[in-house]
């Protein structure tokens, strides 16, 4: 079938899409735009799977997104290239390139039965690529190789990463390194190092990769324990030294399921560490309670019921400030009203520790 003809059958109701079995529309614009650069420059859509049914009407069983893209296209809903389709008007070989492309269409016909198990199988039987395994069919070469061995050699990298599941251990390696060298975009970093060797880039991530293995004994939080490695990477030897310390107020502060969820885990992390490695006797009281933020607010005056923020002073719900400590806790700040100040969010996620 051109494609052409099948707008021209939805159009007419020869092929429906909403039916039961369905789902909404879920493609992006810019995934919709991506199926009529296909169609434009000759990359095969996948196939269009069709269910005949008793009226001789053809319902979409797999493509209905794919579908939605051509219609909305046709219908100069969508652009393709900054042009709206009738726009193309002037462009006849184009709109040839549209019209003439032919798709692969199977037509299925039988029992009920037959055609939902014909769509579970479509919707289940099918693997998506996972996202190394994408890069690697797009940029295979002598970088990726590279990433590949490092992962499956290393013993840091074995310790920290853990079991390794179709390249998942490889992109997140790959994802830090993008982040080191300050690239917007994985595919092109990858794309530009396709034929180089890996080994500039192996000791840039290795030395992130000892400092986790090194000071921490559990790899839950890697996330957050990579970017302390970024940020703390010259104190390695001093942070090593007080590895059991810290690892045993982490896993203390941790096991607190209600006092993780109602903070910023990374910046809790990331004090409690500094205390232990700065030698720094804190208050064993860590966070202020409600009734503390409830104390510090009578204290304040409010205007038209909202209060103004310590640092950037503009005006918020009480629901909307938390309370902070003027001197950091990690820097012996105590845990009483005469060390808080009531803080908006992004003031209070910005503010260094003083």
């Amino acid at each position: 079938m051109k494609i052409k003809e099948l707008y021209k059958k939805v159009n007419d109701g020869k092929i429906i899409s909403d039916i039961e079995l369905q789902r909404e529309i879920v493609y992006s614009p810019e995934k919709q735009k991506l199926v009529i650069d296909s169609i434009a420059r000759g990359i095969p859509l996948p196939a269009f799977y069709f269910w005949k049914n008793e009226d001789g009407i053809l319902e979409v069983l797999d493509g209905k997104q794919r579908i939605e893209a051509i219609k909305k296209f046709y219908q100069n809903d969508i652009e393709y290239d900054g042009k709206i389709w009738k726009e193309y008007a002037f462009d006849p070989e184009f709109q040839k390139t549209i019209n003439e492309t032919k798709i692969s269409d199977i037509v299925c016909s039988g029992s009920d039965v037959l055609k939902r198990e014909i769509f579970r199988r479509i919707n289940t039987l099918g693997v998506p690529l996972s996202k190394f395994e994408v890069l690697n069919g797009l940029y295979n070469g002598e970088y990726l190789r590279g990433v590949t061995a490092y992962v499956k050699q290393d013993i840091d990298i074995l310790r920290v990463l853990g079991t390794n599941n179709r390249g998942i251990n490889q992109y997140w390696i790959i994802e830090k390194i993008v982040e080191l060298n300050n690239y917007q975009n994985i595919e092109i970093y990858v794309k530009d190092n396709q034929n180089k060797s890996f080994e500039t880039d192996q000791k840039l991530i290795s030395k992130h990769i000892k400092f986790i293995r090194g000071v921490f004994d559990k790899y839950n939080e890697k996330e957050i324990y990579f970017r302390l490695s970024v940020k703390y990477l010259k104190d390695f030897a001093v942070w090593k030294e007080s590895k059991a310390e810290i690892n045993g107020k982490i896993t203390e502060y941790l096991k607190d399921r209600t006092l993780v969820a109602l903070t910023n885990k990374e910046k809790e992390i990331e004090d409690i560490i500094q205390a232990v490695v700065n030698n720094i006797s804190v208050d064993p009281k860590r966070l202020f309670t409600s009734d503390d933020k409830q104390n510090l607010l009578q204290n304040h005056q409010q205007e038209e019921g909202k209060y103004r923020c310590g640092i950037c002073k503009q005006l918020f719900f009480p629901n909307e400030l938390e309370v902070d400590h003027i001197r950091a806790w990690s820097k012996g700040g105590r845990t009483e009203l005469s060390n808080a100040q009531l803080l908006c969010r992004p003031c209070n996620a910005k503010k260094n520790n003083l």
